[in-house]
């Protein structure tokens, strides 16, 4: 455990306590572990106003060279206090420390390095103008300004980088609301942003409740981008209030992965687990329904009860546990309210994991659980549980299991699990989701775009599609002198150009 420390605003270079002061208390243990101070509504506009400057006055004039140098410092900064990043990730949203250590501080490292190297991005191109041979053009790929970003509770450091790299790296100023819930470690890269050269004011954090920090950012007419990663409810609220202002929206998700009877079953037993089960459940892609062929259902239900069964609960601050903590107590009382909703309206449990006296008191958990005999109509078919809950349908063959998959409001990610290579792009390429996976589940890479169809958003993040994002078009025509199209285009308007 660490000692409990203050985390304040980052506000134009400087780390503000001031404000409203709330306890942030661990969802290991329920131990408090830091005070956060909260930004008021003057404290919310003197963070864009302070971004707004800076945009203008200081990193406009930073080339893109410039821009990528401090990535690369700032990843170095976070790479050499990677432990304490994955400490206070870990604390922060309760889940396990292997996960934090092994795979999300690293992989938000690895990303910082991708913006800070990637080759892609060009601030302008040239292009030719067919009707007018005696031209041409020049596009360029124009920063917004000054970008709001609120990101989750779930993965606070990934989604911080994924905001913050691509918006800084197209010559954008930053302001962050982190989750109120889990801010700790964005505090964290905040100051490490200071301390390795970022001009003051061009990445801020302010912290605090949707109401005041998150209402701000979409009201103010200088915030002229606001990128959010969170609930669907929360991202059609937001887009009621932004007004005319560029909006990307990473929302929820209901994915499925599909298991076919030529799928390699170990192998798929293991993704699958992986998919649901990784951080409790609680990702927008988790591949929370399971839509496997009738044929193997209960060959592969066992398979996959055999490898939870060895699930290690305990203390996630432990790197021999496998079970991560339910981040808040919200979040808790829902998945146990649809849960119970499920089985209601008739599923029921295949198997539920023992946790009870294995992990430490006080904590928020639930145990990974196994929902079978789940229909379409069902709540827990439909709608997003964000938790170790796994809902099981079946289907007959290929059409029905496209059918089955598309089904909900839903579309960010999926799996397909099959050797047949052909048939597994064909199924692929039929499912209405952003991302899709073929004999794999959750692995991200930064150079390729994420985010949703339908209901799961509006928007891409990571790759060059997510660096554009950050951008605003302006096209320079360019004439190489008088041409004969000029008369006739002047003469629309004056007939004697004499």
């Amino acid at each position: 455990m660490i000692n409990t420390e203050n985390f304040g605003n980052i506000i134009n270079g400087t780390e503000e306590m001031v404000g409203d002061e709330s306890i942030v208390k661990s969802p290991v243990d329920g131990s408090p572990i830091a005070s956060v101070y909260f930004a008021d509504r003057d404290a919310v506009s003197k963070a864009i106003d302070s971004s707004y400057d800076s945009y203008y006055k200081v990193w406009s004039k930073f080339t893109l060279s410039e821009r990528k140098k401090l990535l690369a410092k700032l990843a170095d900064r976070i790479q050499e206090k990677s432990e304490r990043y994955a400490t206070l990730e870990s604390l922060n949203t309760g889940k396990t420390l292997r996960q934090s250590m092994l795979m999300d501080i690293p992989l938000g490292i690895e990303h910082l390095r991708y913006f800070a190297t990637e080759t892609e991005f060009k601030m302008e191109r040239q292009i030719t103008h067919p009707e007018y041979p005696d031209s041409h053009g020049i596009v360029q790929y124009v920063p917004m300004g000054v970008v709001g970003a609120i990101t989750p509770w779930n993965v606070p450091f990934l989604m911080a980088v994924w905001k913050a790299a691509p918006a800084l790296l197209a010559g954008n100023t930053v302001v962050i609301k982190p989750s109120s819930f889990t801010p700790l470690t964005t505090i964290e890269m905040a100051r490490d942003a200071i301390s390795v050269g970022f001009p003051p004011g061009v990445l801020n954090v302010v912290n605090g409740r949707g109401e005041t920090v998150g209402e701000e950012l979409a009201r103010n007419k200088k915030v002229r981008m606001l990128s959010f990663t969170g609930s669907t409810y929360t991202g059609k609220r937001i887009t009621e209030i932004t007004g005319i202002k560029k909006v990307t929206l990473e929302l929820g998700g209901k994915s499925p992965n599909i298991v076919f009877d030529d799928a390699d079953l170990e192998r798929a037993a293991l993704g699958v687990m992986f998919g649901i089960y990784l951080n409790s459940g609680q990702l927008c892609e988790s591949g929370s329904r399971l839509l496997v062929q009738s044929s193997i259902k209960d060959k592969f239900l066992n398979l996959l009860k055999s490898k939870i069964e060895k699930m290690r609960p305990g203390n996630p601050m432990s790197m021999e546990t496998d079970i991560s903590a339910i981040t808040t107590k919200n979040q808790r009382d829902k998945i146990e309210k649809m849960v119970n909703s499920g089985l209601k309206d008739g599923s029921v449990i295949f198997y539920q994991k023992s946790i009870d006296g294995s992990v430490p008191k006080g904590g928020l958990y639930f145990p990974p659980t196994i929902l079978d005999k789940v229909s379409e109509d069902m709540e827990v078919a439909k709608e997003e549980i964000f938790g170790p809950v796994l809902s099981v349908m079946e289907f007959d063959d290929e059409a029905d299991a496209i059918d089955k998959a598309n089904m909900t409001d839903y579309g960010l990610a999926a799996g397909v699990w099959t050797q047949d290579s052909e048939k597994a792009t064909r199924v692929a390429s039929s499912i209405e989701a952003g991302t899709v996976w073929i004999n794999e589940y959750h692995l991200l890479s930064a150079a390729a775009p994420r985010g949703g169809f339908k209901n799961s958003g509006v928007g891409r993040e990571l790759g060059l599609d997510g660096i554009m994002e950050f951008t605003q078009t302006r096209h320079l025509f360019v004439s190489h002198g008088s041409t004969d199209q000029d008369t006739v285009a002047y003469g629309l308007v004056l007939a004697d150009l004499s």
